[in-house]
């Protein structure tokens, strides 16, 4: 029998609004900053246990509230910052709804103590699932105290959503790293069961924030980015393109303040970039963009991290605008940009008999480094490919498979291999086709476990943010022992690289450490419980495309054939690890039809 129509409890109304607004830890310390920033603190304390359920808490030197309005600042959409419609078209504060302390105070036991200037003593008001338990005079400076305890503890179906104590806590140092970024005038503090987990002082200077959130290496190579316009103002740092990273997570957009995510000023920034990256490959950046409230709708999410410009055209052309130049301002846009100078047209030659390419000088490797890899006279590498005209060989898929017969014929403007085969004609990319073989022989290395290492002879410091040196030291033993990567912490975010995966330590620099380690971590990142496989795949991904020939190398026929040869033995040989078409074929009907034959 269908129910009436009836009005629901305060107290339940009050739980579901505060589902929309905590869904985690890390949104209670995020509205908590939030307040306080709105409150002009120049330092915040926050301390966490475990992931924060159990235990957080938040102290500033804030404005800080009197006895009444510390009782109102708890009841649902009682707010400072707003007083009338006409307010939220110029909003310039983070927090204007008035419902974060609500929403907070209704799911958890709080305590907050607060004292404004007027007033000699603080108030201490403890509440807990809504109700108010205790007030009472309190010793406190001027600021506000916030401890929670117990989040979720009448609400047990949202504690089944969270994820572990390590992930939730991971969630919470990258939300104050936000705002340590978009606040560099503001001390942060983050102490984490009894230890600083991080420390950024007041510098008042975004470059220095970022050199005690990152490393100081990283905030010299940033450059400035400042372009002012009638409307619209975009400031901030953006990364040269050698330093891109491997996913989109240092890439920080604030709005007034505000940190968002927004996909069009991403595209803008990527353009550009345009022609500056290599694939898959995204650039840093810091930006801030100061515009008039009146052409930011900042209302349109419920945690507040999505925006809605009344010209998004005008912020992307701005954005793209003030990028370039900061790149051009270096001359490294210049530099990369720049055509060169025409060259003799290329033709596609037949590959000799003999080793006639030998004195050849073609970038990295070298094509004698080439020849061993391909034909296995380097150490590690697998067994030698067949020569051409042989029986064929068995397949890596099935030992009942046949590799099928093939010629190389000529080599294309040095990139590209032309195969004759039984079917027809194929084009190869050697670069891809090389990385797919490095790709499968790292990655059946990797996977088997107990990889064995290689002790590196000078060892490499790496340093990282505080996030992902917090997911860095809680894998330690992870890493080293089924991939084969020997780190060691040695404070303040850095690491000492000892070992590294025996196959694939050749030739190892600190930048491509950092870089297949930031690979790794983006995996620890997202998934609870990431599987060894997909470490390895990214792992050995990385190394391969590192490793591989590069385009405008030369081969001989012996090195071209043994590719080609390896390419057919793996299980894809129709794709890079990254997703690259590596064969394009024509069959002889494709080809006879084309010339008129049938």
């Amino acid at each position: 029998m269908p129910m009436g129509v009836k009005e629901l409890d305060p107290h339940l109304v009050n739980k579901i609004a505060a589902g929309e607004v905590i869904e985690r830890p890390a949104s209670v310390v995020k509205e908590l900053v939030e307040n306080s920033l709105d409150a002009a603190a120049t330092w915040l304390e926050i301390i966490v246990q475990g992931g924060g359920t159990a235990q957080l808490s938040l102290a500033d030197d804030g404005r800080g509230m009197g006895r009444e309005d510390l009782l109102l600042s708890v009841r649902r959409h009682t707010t400072s910052k707003i007083t009338c419609e006409d307010d939220l078209q110029n909003i310039r504060t983070l927090g204007f709804r008035g419902e974060a302390l609500a929403s907070i105070v209704e799911v958890s036991r709080t305590t907050l103590i607060s004292r404004d200037e007027n007033n000699p003593q603080a108030t201490e008001l403890v509440i807990e699932g809504g109700t108010v338990k205790t007030i009472r005079a309190a010793g406190r400076g001027r600021g506000t105290t916030v401890s929670v305890r117990d989040l979720f503890f009448n609400t047990p179906a949202r504690l089944k959503f969270l994820k572990s104590d390590k992930t939730e806590y991971y969630h919470i140092l990258r939300t104050i790293k936000r705002y340590a970024l978009s606040h560099p005038q503001v001390g942060f503090r983050l102490i984490h069961d009894g230890r600083s987990a991080l420390d950024s002082p007041q510098s008042g200077e975004l470059r220095q924030t970022i050199a005690h959130l990152y490393n100081a290496e990283l905030a010299d190579l940033l450059l400035a980015v400042s372009s002012e316009g009638q409307m619209i103002r975009v400031s901030g740092l953006v990364g040269p393109p050698e330093r891109a990273r491997a996913n989109r997570s240092d890439q920080y957009l604030f709005v007034n303040g505000r940190y968002v995510r927004d996909s069009a000023v991403q595209y803008a920034v990527a353009r550009a970039y345009q022609g500056l990256l290599e694939r898959e490959r995204y650039p840093i950046f810091f930006l801030f963009i100061e515009i008039e409230p009146q052409m930011v709708d900042v209302n349109v999410h419920p945690q507040k991290e999505e925006v809605r410009f009344t010209n998004a055209r005008l912020v992307q052309a701005e954005v793209k605008r003030a990028v370039e130049a900061a790149l051009l301002s270096r001359h490294r846009v210049a530099q990369l940009r720049q055509p060169s100078a025409p060259q003799p047209q290329e033709r596609a030659t037949p590959l000799p008999a003999g080793d006639s390419y030998s004195a050849a000088r073609p970038r990295h490797p070298s094509e004698l480094d080439l020849r061993r890899e391909l034909l296995g006279s380097r150490p590690g590498a697998t067994s030698a490919p067949p020569q051409p005209e042989t029986e064929p060989t068995e397949t890596a898929g099935s030992a009942t498979e046949r590799q099928a017969p093939f010629r190389v014929i000529g080599q294309l403007h040095g990139t590209y291999l032309i195969v004759q085969t039984g079917e027809g004609l194929e084009l190869i990319d050697q670069h891809v086709a090389h990385e797919r073989v490095l790709y499968e022989r790292y990655l059946a290395q990797l996977e088997a476990g107990q990889v064995p290492r290689q002790r590196l002879l000078i060892p490499l410091t790496i340093e990282l943010p505080p996030d992902q040196a917090q997911l860095l030291n809680e894998h330690l033993e992870l890493l080293e022992h089924r991939l084969g990567i020997g780190l060691e912490p040695f404070g303040h975010g850095s690491f000492i690289l000892r070992d590294w995966p025996a196959s694939l330590a050749e030739e190892l620099g600190k930048e491509e450490a950092r870089q297949a380690l930031e690979r790794i971590l983006d995996a620890l990142a997202h998934e609870e419980q990431p599987e060894l496989k997909e470490l390895a795949a990214r792992l050995a991904a990385h190394r391969a495309c590192e490793a591989a020939i590069v385009k405008n190398t030369p081969l001989s026929p012996e090195a071209a054939t043994a590719l080609v040869a390896q390419l057919k033995r793996c299980r894809n040989p129709y794709r890079c690890p990254h997703g690259r078409p590596i064969i394009l074929a024509y069959s002889l009907h494709q080809l006879e039809r084309a010339f008129g034959r049938r």
